[in-house]
């Protein structure tokens, strides 16, 4: 009989990067053109079979607000996450310059290290790229975390994102 496990993952990232667009396409399999700011945070659920660990996992994803006006009110909803997903994106800089930002506020709010996955999203504009792959691996390296190239537009390797998390939370959770 497979392991359950229940997890509170955060998506973290400046706006606009595409956390809702990553979570509106991993939990319901859909792409919503218009661009929606999320407001505070938003909530969504979903069941993970993970291979090769025999395990379900129910994820409670939050999606954070990625705006700097918006760090008052994302500092509770850190609390009681054992992941999170890193994004950035890959058209945009300054978005990659402001993930060490993101993980000291993590860890600030958190008092403790957990594991995240860095998500170089957008990858389908490739044409716009800008943040190279060989300098998200690198800093995913870094910090110990795992990297993953994905598009919300397309689907490519977001379920990959969100399984890596959870496999990553598993083993932390063993320890």
């Amino acid at each position: 009989m497979p392991a359950d496990y229940r997890f509170k993952i955060v998506m973290l990232g400046d706006g606009a990067v595409g956390k809702t667009a990553l979570t509106l396409r991993f939990t319901e399999d859909h792409f919503d053109v218009d661009y929606k700011r999320t407001i505070g945070s938003d909530f969504a659920v979903k069941r993970v079979a993970v291979p090769g660990l025999d395990a379900n996992v129910t994820l409670q994803i939050w999606d954070l607000a990625g705006q700097p006006r918006f760090e008052s009110v994302r500092q509770s909803f850190y609390r009681g996450a054992r992941g999170g997903l890193l994004v950035y994106d890959v058209t945009r800089r300054r978005t990659f310059i402001n993930l060490d930002r993101w993980i000291d506020e993590a860890y600030q709010s958190m008092g403790a290290k957990i594991p995240f996955v860095i998500v170089a999203n957008k990858v389908d504009l490739t044409d716009s790229r800008i943040v190279m792959t060989d300098e998200g691996r690198e800093f995913a390296e870094k910090h110990g975390y795992l990297y993953v190239e994905s598009s919300a537009l397309t689907g490519e390797n977001v379920e990959e994102a969100y399984v890596a998390l959870c496999k990553a939370m598993i083993e932390s959770s063993k320890m």
